[in-house]
């Protein structure tokens, strides 16, 4: 099942919902785990199994780090625990005949989170079974996160409740998301999946430039909105989760774009990869290697593929240099060539991470700075120039450059009680978001289904 489906929409989420707002604790975690198995069967039936042996293994094996704190087995049993995991992980992504189950990246490097802090505290273990698979199996993040650490929500889960004011502002989440998902993502892969299905990207340099920041944009929608859904329903459930993003596109730099990009994950590697390196560096250029180690890491939990791999080199390549005495003295550069450096790295790298093969990546490069060989412009009674490009692809383009500028940040700033203070203006604004909803679920019946992109992550 899917978050944008109609079987989603109509049928799963009104029966849950109407059942878990029932006032009882206990209760609603078994309905949200219960609820979540059938997300997950429906459409994924085959790896049910799996998923609840993985629940079943991460429980045991905190439980058994915590039954021999202190014990020299202590430690293996930790690294037992990741390894297993892990090996789990890469041998699904190295697998190519068979359908890749449903959120188990994010699934894993939650359980690895969970093993890592238990090891450091007891308090970190969970010995309510009920509670651990509420957290881990919990629907609105299984597809795409965030990644959310246990301890993050542990005492949340002992005042679940459906307030009507949270679960209102969830739903206002949440139909935002399917909005950023439907009529700008979906609407701008129109014209990015055709440039990059060819066999080479034989297109001139302008057409180039529009479908890279196309892409950069669809990217950035797909994501962010399905993350806004995945909030949006944590929310009506009582469940907080950390936001994933921070208008990303207004990075001064990488370092500080991986502060407002897949919060989560860049939160996880730092915590989980980077610190315990950090403690070990090397004393020539320790910092930059273990950087370069992350982003290597970092590229391939996306794939196990040569593009992959190199966006995370160049990453943190990047990173490895803004990190020395020369490359710190970036941030003194005037304010607008800074971001111009920034979205510079950024869009060569999502060059790499779109492109299907390194040979594709270098030929687009190669477009990108003016290079007009091989490429054949047919007349115009035999092909429209853009046959692909609509006024819909053009206002999504449009509207979604606006909107990655964090016009609500500013107007709460500016008017911090404007909604409370002007209740008409609240009613408007959210009969402005249902007519905004309707228009993005007439979009997606209209269009074939597109997947969320790191769905497959």
């Amino acid at each position: 099942m899917n978050l944008i489906s109609p079987k989603f929409l109509f049928l799963f989420l009104p029966v849950f919902f109407l059942f878990y707002s029932l006032p009882f604790k206990r209760l609603k975690l078994g309905l949200g785990i219960a609820g979540s198995l059938v997300f997950y069967a429906w459409g994924n039936s085959q790896y049910l199994i799996l998923i609840i042996g993985l629940l079943l293994f991460a429980y045991i094996t905190g439980r058994l780090q915590d039954w021999q704190r202190g014990k020299r087995s202590a430690p293996f049993i930790l690294w037992s625990g990741i390894f297993l995991v892990i090996a789990l992980l890469v041998g699904f992504k190295l697998r190519t005949d068979v359908a890749y189950p449903l959120g188990l990246s994010y699934v894993t490097f939650q359980v690895i989170a969970y093993f890592v802090d238990v090891q450091k505290s007891r308090e970190n273990c969970e010995n309510d079974f009920l509670k651990f698979s509420f957290y881990l199996l919990l629907f609105p993040k299984i597809l795409v996160g965030p990644i959310v650490p246990y301890r993050q929500i542990k005492l949340q889960l002992d005042k679940l409740r459906s307030d009507p004011q949270v679960m209102a502002d969830g739903l206002r989440r949440f139909l935002k998301g399917f909005a950023k998902k439907v009529l700008i993502a979906d609407t701008l892969g129109t014209v990015v999946a055709p440039i990059f299905d060819l066999q080479s990207p034989v297109v001139t340099p302008g057409i180039a430039w529009l479908v890279i920041i196309s892409y950069s944009l669809q990217l950035y929608y797909d994501f962010s909105g399905y993350t806004d859904m995945a909030i949006g329903l944590g929310n009506m459930m009582g469940v907080r989760f950390m936001e994933n993003f921070n208008a990303p596109y207004l990075s001064k730099n990488i370092s500080d774009f991986w502060r407002r990009w897949h919060i989560s994950l860049s939160t996880w590697f730092r915590e989980i990869v980077f610190y315990p390196l950090e403690r070990r560096r090397f004393k020539l250029y320790g910092q930059q290697i273990n950087i370069m180690v992350v982003f290597v890491m970092t590229g391939l939990w996306h794939g196990l593929t040569r593009n992959f791999l190199m966006w995370g080199l160049l990453h943190g390549a990047v990173l490895a240099f803004e990190s020395t005495s020369f490359g710190r003295k970036l941030r003194n550069l005037w304010l607008p060539l800074q971001h111009v450096y920034a979205l510079s790295v950024i869009i060569a790298g999502w060059v790499l991470f779109r492109s299907p093969t390194p040979d594709f990546a270098f030929d687009y490069f190669r477009r990108l700075a003016g290079d007009m060989r091989g490429i054949q412009i047919l007349p115009f009674e035999m092909t429209s120039p853009l046959p692909f490009i609509e006024p819909t692809f053009l206002i999504a383009l449009v509207i979604g450059a606006l909107l990655c500028l964090p016009w609500s940040d500013w107007l709460h700033q500016s008017f911090p009680k404007l909604y409370e203070d002007h209740i008409v203006l609240r009613v408007v604004s959210d009969m402005g978001l249902v007519f905004i909803f309707l228009a993005a679920l007439a979009s997606a019946a209209s269009a074939s289904y597109r997947p969320g992109i790191y769905g497959g992550f």
